[in-house]
């Protein structure tokens, strides 16, 4: 059967054309990754991509449900702008009650971004995004509700969806190595549906700092979940690392908010 070491669930906008076939390219030998989508709209103002971005909240139980019900060990809403928007307490709360719905750890992206710049020992962040300013407003924001500041900022503001996935691979090593690292401890590079996990190595060696992505973030927190402790791939600082375990915890529905 597919998944005789792990089986993990994602919940993915309907826009998103990368999470998925990155996931798959990354995993390790006998992990399977299922999916199921939350619709969101394709906007044409930056007001109503706010809006529509927390809508996809609405749909969240169903899309856990469906993904519990094929028996994975962990699930995650793989949308960092979607899990952001609402501030840190909303996420928690959200991950909270789900984990509690279905008995399964729910991950955001946001979440796993939070566990890991703890177990990087990170404080300080160079972050780039594909957002338009209203969104990457809202991370920065994210950021410093969890105790993180932001030091340096690069966004690209693309509006669409489609057009973000569109991206290749050189764009967010293009994007990150454009970013002044001098006061930062880790470069993060924000969106699920943007390619990095192709050039977080050459980002690390290029900055000299640790390089964390959406994806790479949403992966790495899954597959800790249940329970692959082993270097991951691609070849960069956090897949040597353990979840720290306040996360796992969190994840696990024994710490409430």
């Amino acid at each position: 059967m597919y998944g005789r070491r792990a089986r993990v669930g994602i919940v993915v906008p309907s826009t998103n054309t990368t999470v998925e076939p990155e996931f798959a390219a990354f995993l390790p030998p006998g992990v399977a990754v299922f999916s199921s989508r939350v619709a969101v709209a394709e906007v044409s103002s930056e007001q109503e991509k706010v809006a529509s971005l927390l809508a996809m909240h609405d749909h969240l139980d169903r899309a856990v449900a469906e993904l519990a019900s094929a028996g994975v060990t962990a699930i995650a809403y793989a949308c960092t702008s979607g899990s952001f928007l609402g501030g840190r307490d909303s996420d928690q709360a959200t991950c909270d009650g789900l984990t509690r719905s279905h008995g399964i750890p729910i991950v955001t992206t946001s979440s796993a971004l939070v566990a890991a710049l703890t177990a990087l020992s990170a404080k300080k962040v160079a972050l780039a995004t594909p957002y338009v300013r209203p969104v990457a407003d809202g991370a920065v924001s994210y950021l410093g509700q969890a105790g993180f500041s932001v030091t340096a900022r690069n966004d690209l503001e693309i509006l669409s969806n489609l057009d973000k996935g569109r991206l290749e691979p050189a764009a967010s090593f293009k994007a990150a190595a454009a970013l002044d690292t001098s006061d930062a401890d880790v470069v993060a590079i924000s969106c699920t549906n943007w390619r990095t996990l192709d050039s977080l190595v050459a980002i690390e060696q290029e900055t000299g700092r640790p390089a964390i992505s959406s994806n790479l973030v949403t992966l790495w927190a899954l597959l800790r979940l249940a329970g692959l402790d082993e270097p991951l791939s691609p070849d960069v600082r956090l897949n040597t690392l353990p979840l720290p375990e306040k996360s796992r915890a969190e994840w696990n529905g024994e710490v409430h908010v």
